[in-house]
Formats: C-alpha cells, structure tokens, sequence
C-alpha cells in the first residue's frame, strides 16, 4: 500500500515534509502546491511530483491520500477543511490554527469526512516522552496530577534577532508569538503525559518589550541591522506567554513559552503522587527504602535494545519518527497511534484560553473561550 501525498507550501516546512516521506516505504509525494509556482516547481522536481499554483486544482485533479498543509498559521483552515472535504487525510504543521475556533473547525472537518487528522509535534516521539509514558503507565508516578511546560530563550525572536522570516513575528500571519510557535511543543507534550483531559479553566499573561529600550545594548553593527528587522517586521505579537491551566481531571499544567526573556530556560516536568520526572534532562525523582532518589535512565541503551527486538536485523536507533508513525497510522499498521489532532486541539483550547485572559483580565472557563474565540483565517474564496 502506497500513500499519496500533496504538498501544500513549498517553503521550508514543505520541503521538510517531503524529505521526511522520501525516506519512508509506502509513502510517495505525488504533487506540490503553492502559489510560487517557481518555487513548487523546484520542489515537485526533487520528488517527480506534478506542480500546481493553487492547492484548489491539485485536490481536484491529483490523486491523493494525504495532504500535508505547510503554510503560515492563518491558512491552516482553510487548506484543511478543503482537503478534508476532498476526502484526504490532513497532516498539519504545528499549531493547528491561531485560533481554537479555527481549531475546532478542522476538527469537525475531519471527523465530518471521516479522515484522519494529525500534527507536527515533534516532542511526542523523543526517548524522553516515551520513557516518561512508560513510567506513567507503569505506575511509577502514582496519579500525575502537576506539569510545568517551559520553552524558553533568552534571545530568540524569529527574523527580528536573525533568523526565520517576518511572518512569524505578524499577527496576520502567525496569529501570536512564542505561546503557538513553541509553546504548543510542550503543551502537546505535557497533555499526552497527563492523558488529555478536558480543560477546565485557563488564565495567563502575556509580555512584549522588543522596543528601542532593548536596542540601546546592541553594539556595532548589530544595532542599525535590528532597527532595520524590527521596522521591516511589523512586531506586533509577545515576547513572552505565561499560562495556567486547570484540567477536568483535577490536574493542573503551567507554561512559560518565551523568544525574550532574561531567565534561564529549564526543564518541563510531571509530578505525580508517588514520583515525578524532569525531562531534560530526564531523571526520574521517587523514594526507596524512605530515601528520597533521583534516578538516571539508560534511555539510549534501552532504545537500542527495543530497536534490536522490533526485528531480526534491527531498525532505526533513534526510534520512530512522527512522519513515519503518521503513515503508520494511516495504513493502520501503528500500535497504539498517538492522537496528535486531539492533543492539538486541547493545546489550541489552552493556547487561545491564555491570550484571551490577558485580554478579559481574569481566568476564563473553556466555555468562554470556546464562545469568544474568533477566526483568524485568511479568507481563501
């Protein structure tokens, strides 16, 4: 069985995708939208894929399984919802929307059209998650009832401190800042660990200071090249998001997400009423014989000798991937397929909770953000 991919965006995500599938058996990029056709056209040639300026004629006239939608955050709704009608199965990059709202609606797409809907989240299939659930499941934690989600720079900000483009710091196209760039990393994360309850309640705060104040400690030739980014830019997302989530099960989840501020990051963790772990570096913090013990993992060792039992020469030592787990699911060949869609949506319920309460001033209920988030997405028609 064979899966047949479009591509919608050529950019670097796109490309990414569709290097990801090449080395995949049973998946085959077939076609590549956008509307650089120069820039599909350089693309659809590395993988012998036909090339269409808009992604509209290609789900009309390609043959596809799947479609991997590779564009900015405010055109995730549309492309899915349109692919999902066409009767394909959707792989988004992350976040799912910029908006739950948008969320929500290629949820309902895609449960509508009876297909499958999945999302790039990277940190569900790292050795550290995958230790963690297993310690979960196995007990070792008792009832995890606490997470602390922590992704955070320094200095990092997209295009304005050199690198990635200007749409990641625009409201028109991102729709927010580090909270749905890298903060949905850890709350995708962090849910999966906690078992994706239901959000109860979200409050949060968000902080931007990338002003000329921060310009004056440039020195040299660094100052006239970040006035010249951050004009050319149109900064008008935060710095930084912090937020607190109660969940229905009674667990709670924070999260600090940060391009810009002067703080260490540090590591996420779960807490649980028997033990906990910290995740990188991961350690493991229990008690034995009424001392308390933080315990190092051969995490590497025991993925080697889980590789070497999954067949009689061994497979990938890295483990498996989200693209290849992605068809996997597809085929139904996966073991126990990670929800990456649910796991998303939750995140999108927290991530748009968190911008909402800045606004409203104090803790929102999900019913009020599902009932005043917005549609951010561009409109396509």
């Amino acid at each position: 069985m064979t899966i047949e991919i479009g591509i919608v965006g050529a950019g670097n995500r796109g490309q990414q995708h569709a290097g990801e599938y090449a080395s995949i058996e049973g998946a085959d990029v077939v076609a590549v939208a956008d509307i650089d056709e120069t820039a599909a056209g350089a693309l659809a040639a590395d993988h012998d894929a036909d090339v269409y300026g808009d992604y509209r004629d290609m789900l009309a006239d390609a043959s596809l399984d799947a479609v991997s939608v590779c564009v900015h955050n405010n055109l995730h709704r549309p492309v899915a919802v349109d692919a999902a009608e066409a009767g394909c199965h959707v792989f988004c990059e992350k976040p799912l929307a910029a908006t739950y709202t948008d969320a929500k609606a290629m949820a309902d797409a895609a449960e509508e059209a009876g297909v499958q809907l999945g999302v790039q989240n990277v940190d569900l299939f790292t050795e550290e998650t995958r230790a963690a659930k297993r310690l979960i499941d196995q007990g070792e934690l008792g009832d995890p009832y606490y997470a602390r989600g922590v992704f955070s720079r320094r200095r990092g900000r997209p295009y304005v401190d050199g690198y990635g483009t200007p749409s990641f710091v625009s409201k028109g196209s991102s729709g927010g800042g580090p909270v749905i760039d890298i903060g949905t990393y850890v709350l995708g994360q962090l849910l999966y660990l906690l078992g994706n309850a239901r959000v109860e309640r979200v409050s949060g705060a968000t902080f931007e200071h990338t002003d000329d104040s921060y310009d004056e400690r440039l020195i040299g030739d660094d100052r006239p090249v970040y006035r010249e980014r951050l004009a050319d830019s149109g900064y008008d997302v935060e710095d930084v998001g912090l937020g607190f989530a109660h969940l229905e099960d009674g667990s709670v989840l924070s999260l600090r997400a940060a391009w810009h501020m002067f703080l260490p990051d540090e590591p996420s963790v779960v807490a649980g009423t028997q033990g906990g772990v910290s995740l990188d570096p991961f350690q493991f913090y229990t008690t034995t014989a009424d001392y308390e013990a933080t315990v190092d993992l051969d995490l590497a060792d025991y993925e080697r000798r889980q590789a070497l039992l999954g067949s009689e020469s061994g497979y990938d030592l890295e483990g498996e991937d989200q693209f290849s787990h992605w068809i996997e699911t597809l085929e139904g060949t996966a073991d126990d397929p990670i929800p990456t869609g649910e796991l998303a949506l939750n995140s999108m319920l927290i991530m748009d909770g968190l911008y909402r309460s800045q606004a409203a001033g104090r803790e929102l209920t999900a019913d009020e953000i599902a009932e005043h988030s917005v549609s951010s997405a561009i409109d396509l028609s």
